[in-house]
């Protein structure tokens, strides 16, 4: 498991360890059922202190990226693992004779108005992204319908939950970290895909080659992008460089040719000046072709 950790830096060691962990896992580089090295290994591995480890661990265990398993060991979680003790609901009653529900306590009113939304739950034709802040709604939207050739609609988790019509016909996607909430809202059994990142070992070479101090600056529409690069570039960014974050207007041109390199989203890309760009796509090559052959074997 490769770890960076820079000491000097303005993000605390135990950001940089919880941070550089949950992309492991959200690249498939750590997958479901890998266990993390424990607090001690880790520890002395990176020449860090021991609660500082246990810190980072405990707030993965609350962010839901690991859970702790017999002998204390962490071990990776399921990306889009739903709680096992879901409320019994209507869904359950479909699946069942007229007469079962009726036994059951529900009204005829209750069952036709599920009857009707399974109904109209047709297999899927494109895509729904659903994430909570817009500027990421946006940059995934431009992605995904450059690499699909499919409609790709965006909404947030509120919207969706006050109004399911967007899911008819939706194979919906989120980023990994939200599973767990957007598959609370959908009905049971209805499409559903994590996105996988892309990596960024490729970029990280770039700035590991750069000899003397630089400024690196990093720009997006995202706020949520921001704060994911700056997390996971500081390690090697290191005190021999400085980092510099910009949030951009995609509708305006920023000039950021006074920067060495630019680590940048695909919306920024055409937005931004510079003399060396380092362009991160957010989505995988492998995730674009996981949503048309979900929806390819839907139809079929």
């Amino acid at each position: 498991m490769r770890i960076r950790i820079d000491k000097g830096s303005n993000v605390t060691i135990c950001r940089q360890l919880s941070e550089q962990i949950v992309f492991l896992i959200a690249t498939g580089r750590l997958k479901a059922g890998d266990a993390l090295p424990s607090v001690r290994q880790m520890a002395l591995r990176h020449k860090i202190h021991a609660n500082t480890v246990s810190e980072a661990y405990k707030d993965l265990v609350e962010r839901q990226w690991v859970e702790r398993r017999r002998g204390k060991k962490m071990v990776v979680r399921e990306l889009d693992e739903v709680p096992a003790s879901r409320k019994e609901d209507l869904d359950d009653l479909i699946d069942a004779a007229i007469r079962s529900a009726r036994e059951r306590g529900y009204t005829l009113r209750q069952l036709r108005k599920r009857v009707r939304e399974r109904l109209l739950m047709d297999p899927p034709d494109h895509v729904l992204i659903v994430e909570d802040e817009p500027g990421l709604r946006r940059l995934l939207q431009q992605e995904l319908s450059k690499m699909l050739p499919l409609t790709v609609e965006i909404t947030s988790p509120d919207t969706l939950a006050g109004n399911q019509g967007p899911i008819i016909g939706a194979l919906v996607v989120s980023l990994p970290g939200r599973a767990k909430r957007v598959v609370s809202i959908l009905p049971r059994g209805h499409p559903f895909l994590v996105l996988e990142p892309s990596g960024v070992d490729a970029h990280v070479k770039l700035i590991q080659q750069l000899r003397d101090a630089s400024v690196i600056g990093v720009a997006s529409i995202s706020q949520e992008f921001l704060h994911f690069a700056r997390d996971l570039l500081a390690p090697v960014i290191g005190g021999l460089h400085s980092m510099e974050e910009h949030l951009i207007d995609e509708h305006a041109t920023r000039d950021l040719s006074g920067m060495d390199l630019v680590f940048c989203d695909t919306v920024a890309r055409r937005s931004i000046k510079a003399r060396r760009i380092a362009h991160y796509r957010l989505i995988s090559g492998a995730t674009a072709q996981d949503i048309v052959n979900r929806i390819a074997s839907s139809v079929d």
